[in-house]
């Protein structure tokens, strides 16, 4: 049962179980339309303790879903301070500047937190303070990767409500995009100049081009493996 149902940070699209609906999963985590909204389905796994923990939550106009999981959801769960944590999270955009900073005090207070991040899309992936952010978390021992089909067929298993679902979900339209947003994480990732423009449509339809000129920039983003 999700803790604090009536919060406003666990209602629009979550179930009472906990669970993200189909048609709220579809819609948000869809890497090749750039909606506004941000999700995040967390798994929370502690040593002294054979389950993990799997829920929901999303943003609000107030507080980004990354505050909201380190302020609220994991001082819930914690109970044994000595015990190791292993927190996985699957966001629909990845954290803002401001967001990768205090995941990173908060990171630094807990020495036995180790956190996995899984990004749907880059936000506002030419603003130098989002791009500084993620690399300051990547030194600090972050695993930050976009999601690949495998990790969508996952998510789509194991957070998203069963109740007229179908069985399989394997959207391989997306794995153009899946590239692209690899390929950009990982020039952040590396301090070298985006290789992406990126526009929208009407229907917020995410439009890429590449732009690397640099015959070394191109070598290094190529030569990586982006899964």
């Amino acid at each position: 049962m999700a803790t604090g149902w009536n919060r406003d940070h666990e209602s629009r699209g979550i179930t009472q179980g906990g669970k993200i609906s189909q048609e709220t999963f579809i819609d948000t985590y869809d890497p090749s339309v750039l909606r506004r909204e941000q999700y995040m389905l967390y798994e929370i796994k502690w040593s002294n303790n054979k389950r993990p923990r799997q829920n929901c939550c999303h943003s609000t106009q107030t507080e980004h879903a990354e505050i909201y999981f380190l302020e609220d959801v994991f001082q819930k769960q914690r109970s044994d301070p000595s015990a190791h944590c292993f927190i996985t999270w699957f966001v629909s955009w990845s954290p803002c500047g401001d967001c990768c900073k205090q995941i990173r005090d908060f990171l630094k207070e807990q020495p036995n937190v180790k956190l996995f991040i899984y990004v749907a899309r880059i936000y506002w992936h030419k603003r130098e303070i989002n791009r500084q952010g993620l690399r300051n978390l990547m030194n600090i021992g972050v695993s930050i990767r976009v999601m690949y089909l495998p990790v969508y067929r996952y998510c789509w298993r194991t957070f998203v409500d069963k109740e007229d679902k179908y069985e399989d979900y394997w959207p391989r339209h997306f794995a153009p995009w899946i590239m692209l947003y690899s390929l950009e994480l990982q020039s952040i990732l590396q301090n070298i100049p985006s290789c992406l423009e990126v526009s929208s449509d009407e229907n917020y339809t995410p439009v890429f081009s590449l732009c690397v000129e640099d015959e070394e920039q191109k070598r290094a983003l190529t030569s990586a493996n982006p899964y």
